[in-house]
């Protein structure tokens, strides 16, 4: 079996029309009518229903199709790998990035890169709220959660935590205390976009209170767990810079990293609330669609990773 013959008939399938294909393979339509009727010749068995307006696969060309295309995939990337590993960085880098995610950092270090790789387009866009579904678009994207990701087919890889804390005007400050973390429903919060909880990290061997379930306090003292306490508020804000703005006029406790806060802290613009554990750590992760990564994007993710403390000296 001729192997271009299988991934023709692939990109056929995937085109929706023979004329639509040649087009894209930038062949003529009659060489790769040629090439289609040899496969259908070879398996002795029509795999294609060509329409007038359309193409669509008979019974046994959709199992073909089905079987063929997840490896016509892996060659692609396995040639995609080793054309990389022999040539320098070249071509368009697209990354997605969290919205207000070390941005000035973020931005130094994209000029320093394009600077030092001067074959590489790079694209840099920014998400809000959770990991949008068209993260596969994209040759890496990085994720900030205190939680695990959703299941995808992507893989990821930890980078770094971000410490974080719970922030109020000085003058919220006197009217809250936060003896148990149940407490936390008392109090009006500002809220990212369709957020309802916060993950809090409760310390092996340390108790929530007196009061306390015994059984769950002996559950404690075996391991750490995460608890996830619901929150509500009237004011709900995807940028965590407004969320700030509005914790500093008094609208309520924000949840923040401690990086983003400390300025001001400094100020006296804002106090941090004690609560009895501590809030679960953020986690800087990097997805990408397949585990060999092309060397343009191994490129930048090395890059980022070898430049990494210049953001955990922010944090």
């Amino acid at each position: 079996m001729k192997l271009d013959n299988l991934k023709l008939f692939v990109k056929t399938l995937q085109a929706g029309s023979v004329t639509q294909a040649a087009k894209d393979l930038s062949m003529p339509k009659s060489s790769l009518s040629r090439h289609l009727t040899e496969l259908e010749t070879e398996f002795n068995i029509r795999l294609l229903d060509r329409r007038p307006r359309n193409l669509a696969a008979t019974e046994a060309g959709q199992l073909l199709y089905n079987q063929a295309a997840p490896l016509m995939e892996g060659l692609e990337d396995v040639s995609h790998f080793m054309e990389g590993w022999r040539e320098e960085p070249r071509g368009s880098l697209k990354i997605l990035l969290p919205q207000e995610f070390f941005n000035q950092q973020i931005g130094q270090l994209a000029i320093e890169f394009m600077n030092q790789f001067k074959e590489i387009c790079l694209t840099i866009n920014h998400y809000s709220g959770e990991l949008p579904n068209n993260s596969r678009d994209y040759d890496l994207t990085f994720a900030v959660h205190d939680r695990p990701l959703p299941a995808s087919d992507l893989i990821a890889r930890e980078l770094m935590s971000l410490p974080q804390g719970i922030y109020c005007s000085p003058h919220c400050a006197t009217q809250i205390s936060i003896n148990e973390l149940s407490d936390l429903s008392h109090y009006k919060v500002i809220l990212e976009n369709n957020e309802s909880s916060w993950q809090f990290h409760k310390r092996e061997g340390k108790r929530e209170s007196k009061k306390e379930d015994k059984k769950e306090s002996l559950r404690a003292n075996k391991r750490a767990e995460t608890v996830s306490i619901p929150v509500k508020g009237r004011l709900n804000m995807s940028s965590a810079e407004m969320r700030l703005i509005g914790a500093i006029r008094g609208m309520g406790m924000i949840k923040l990293p401690q990086y983003s806060a400390d300025q001001q802290l400094r100020l006296g613009a804002l106090k941090q609330v004690t609560t009895p554990y501590p809030l679960e750590a953020l986690t800087v992760s990097v997805l990408y669609p397949t585990r060999m990564i092309p060397r343009k994007t191994k490129t930048f993710l090395d890059f980022i990773q070898d430049n990494i403390g210049r953001l955990q000296s922010v944090v």
